[in-house]
């Protein structure tokens, strides 16, 4: 986000759901008022823009036409020609359905690429085919996680091993970081 904002392009960020959570068998609690205020600071790091959404209550998003529809009219009112989604098969339940409604809701783009966003077992691997070059962005992305409050950072550890994944994607490329993405399709213009 920080790359394609630094060149000047438009950059949003889209959330779904209120990010309010009690899992009590794991000890996480997001409140989340402060989960958005967290995400406006960690946009704001990156030079992105946080969009405005009726967010779902967290643990209850589904496939729903009129919640696809909300998306796809955000992203023809923005002109968005890339879209970054979820890995389809994340083993959360609320990624997978955004997967779904914004792979529906962006199917007239040029671009759409998921990402890899937690460190679960997949039932079919994460296997990225695109690679970004962030090494001039590490530090960005470092703040930008540093916005999120400890009950995001999952085991305390869930933070750097998204810098450590990114440095192990630079490595395969020649470069000291990359982030990796799965192309669902892409148009060079």
């Amino acid at each position: 986000m920080a790359k394609f904002s630094a060149k000047g392009l438009n950059v949003y960020k889209l959330t779904l759901t209120d990010n309010e959570t009690d899992f009590k068998q794991m000890n996480i609690r997001v409140d989340g008022e402060s989960s958005k205020m967290q995400s406006q600071k960690a946009c704001e790091v990156l030079g992105a823009k946080e969009l405005d959404f009726q967010s779902l209550p967290c643990n209850s998003l589904q496939y729903d036409t009129k919640v696809m529809q909300q998306i796809e009219a955000i992203i023809f009112e923005k002109k968005i020609d890339t879209v970054f989604i979820h890995f389809n098969d994340d083993m959360n339940q609320d990624h997978c359905a955004a997967s779904r409604l914004c792979l529906t809701a962006a199917r007239h783009c040029d671009n759409i690429l998921m990402y890899q966003s937690n460190g679960y077992m997949y039932n079919t691997p994460f296997t990225p085919n695109y690679f970004v070059d962030i090494s001039e962005y590490i530090n960005k992305k470092r703040e930008s996680l540093e916005q999120y409050g400890s009950e995001h950072n999952r085991f305390d550890r869930l933070f750097e091993l998204s810098i450590e994944r990114c440095k192990v994607w630079g490595f395969a490329n020649k470069c000291q970081y990359a982030e990796g993405f799965k192309i669902v399709k892409m148009l060079h213009r």
